[in-house]
């Protein structure tokens, strides 16, 4: 099972909660959640959800995209 870690700032400032809560209900047996401190990716995280899968940024404009691009890595 594959990590998704999420930056606590981006959480609070874009839907990225929107896309952990979607995988926890959905898909909590393919993609485990971790929610971390800070990526230091500060004019990135006021702008669009992202979260960390190993050592590949994955990007989206809403949470529903970012689901999908999860699925896709894992």
């Amino acid at each position: 099972m594959r990590v998704a870690k999420f930056c606590e700032r981006n959480i609070q400032f874009t839907e990225a909660d929107k896309a952990i809560d979607i995988l926890r209900q959905h898909y909590k047996d393919d993609v485990a959640i971790s929610v971390v401190d800070c990526f230091r990716r500060c004019l990135k995280c006021r702008v669009q959800p992202f979260c960390r899968i190993q050592l590949t940024t994955i990007e989206a404009n809403d949470a529903e995209t970012l689901v999908k691009q999860i699925l896709q890595t894992v």
